[in-house]
């Protein structure tokens, strides 16, 4: 891809399902087949909550305990952003704009709020009803099992490769 993408919005899709169906294997299989196929993959993990990555006593940290609201850690293969913002979630849009530069397209996981165009995760034994295939934007499921009454594509749960195809063409990126 050629990576200019100028005005145009990134191509975004969520995974969606509940928690213990899989959607990171998932993702994590998808974004190895995307990558292989040339593809520059953002990723928005959404999570209720997480305990600081950053180690006490590292310059970083005293850095962010002196007050800096935003505090990028640097190296020559990675860069790493801290942004403290207390009681005032940022909007989707605000995290989507921290991940969307330089990529081909964003894939969401667990980002109900959104309203992105979704695949849902179903795993047989674990979550087998549809809750979000019933509605729009739902663009198909990935299931390891024919889940009755779905009216969208039902891709293979576990062929990554076969879902990264799906996605390439849903956004126009084949």
């Amino acid at each position: 891809m050629d990576g200019e993408r100028g005005a145009r919005p990134v191509p975004t899709l969520a995974v969606v399902g509940r928690s213990g169906v899989g959607k990171t294997t998932l993702l994590a299989g998808v974004i190895r087949a995307l990558r292989a196929r040339g593809l520059r993959v953002g990723v928005i993990k959404h999570s209720r909550g997480f305990s600081d990555p950053d180690r006490p006593g590292k310059d970083s940290q005293v850095l962010r305990e002196a007050g800096a609201q935003r505090l990028a850690l640097a190296s020559p293969d990675a860069t790493v952003l801290f942004e403290r913002h207390p009681g005032s979630e940022p909007s989707f849009a605000e995290r989507l704009a921290l991940v969307s530069h330089g990529v081909d397209l964003v894939l969401v996981e667990s980002y109900r709020s959104a309203d992105l165009p979704c695949i849902e995760v179903l795993r047989q034994g674990a979550c087998e009803e549809p809750g979000f295939a019933r509605r729009s934007p739902c663009l198909a499921v990935a299931a390891d099992f024919t889940p009755p009454g779905v009216d969208r594509p039902v891709l293979p749960l576990n062929d990554p490769d076969a879902v990264a195809q799906f996605i390439t063409r849903a956004l126009g990126l084949a």
